[in-house]
C-alpha cells in the first residue's frame, strides 16, 4: 500500500492507494474517509484563507524543501523567462491568456518563495506599499497626474514607505 501524509494545522491527511486513492482526515482524533465533495469543499475553504506567503510556506513544509535565496533567485529568472515567452509567443486567445496567466502566477509564487527564504513578510510589505502608493498618487490639489504612457506620477513630498521593521 502506497501512503502519503500531510499535516495542515489541526488537520492531518493520509492518502492511501490500493487500486484507487482514498483520502483519510483526522480531526480531533477522529479519522474519516472523505468524499470527493467534502475534499473539494475543504480545499476551497482552506485555500481561500491562505495568503500567498502561507501557501509558499506550506509548499516548503510539505516538500521538506529548505527555502534558499540562491534557488529562488534562479527560479525567478527561469519563471520570468517563461512568462515573457508566454506573453510574446502565446496565441492571442483564451488558451494563450491562460498560458500567460499560469506563468505569471508561477513568477509571483517564486518571488514569494524568495521573500520566505529571506525571512521577509511579503504580504505585509505589499500591503504597506499599496497604502503608500495610494497616498502618494493623489496630488495636493486632489488630482492624479500621469505620464504619456499612463504611469501615475507620485508626489515627491509624500513620505516613502517604511519597511524597516520587516527586514
Amino acid at each position: 500500500m502506497e501512503a502519503l501524509g500531510v499535516s495542515c494545522g489541526a488537520r492531518h491527511l493520509r492518502v492511501t492507494h490500493l487500486g484507487r486513492w482514498n483520502i483519510h482526515t483526522t480531526i480531533k482524533g477522529r479519522t474519516k474517509v472523505l468524499t470527493q465533495e467534502e475534499i473539494d469543499t475543504w480545499e476551497e475553504g482552506y485555500q481561500e484563507q491562505m495568503t500567498p506567503l502561507e501557501m509558499v510556506k506550506e509548499f516548503s513544509r510539505v516538500t521538506q524543501q529548505t527555502p534558499k535565496t540562491t534557488l529562488y533567485s534562479n527560479l525567478i529568472k527561469e519563471e520570468f523567462k517563461e512568462w515573457r515567452e508566454a506573453a510574446v509567443c502565446a496565441p492571442l486567445n483564451k488558451e494563450g491568456d491562460c498560458a500567460e496567466l499560469k506563468e505569471l502566477a508561477d513568477l509571483v509564487y517564486v518571488v514569494y518563495g524568495y521573500a520566505n527564504a529571506c525571512g521577509w513578510d511579503l504580504d505585509e510589505a505589499l500591503l504597506r506599499v499599496h497604502k503608500n502608493n495610494l497616498g502618494r498618487c493623489v496630488q495636493p490639489d486632489g488630482s492624479v497626474q500621469r505620464r504619456e504612457d499612463g504611469k501615475i506620477l507620485k508626489r515627491k513630498a509624500y513620505p516613502q514607505v517604511d519597511l524597516s521593521g520587516l527586514v
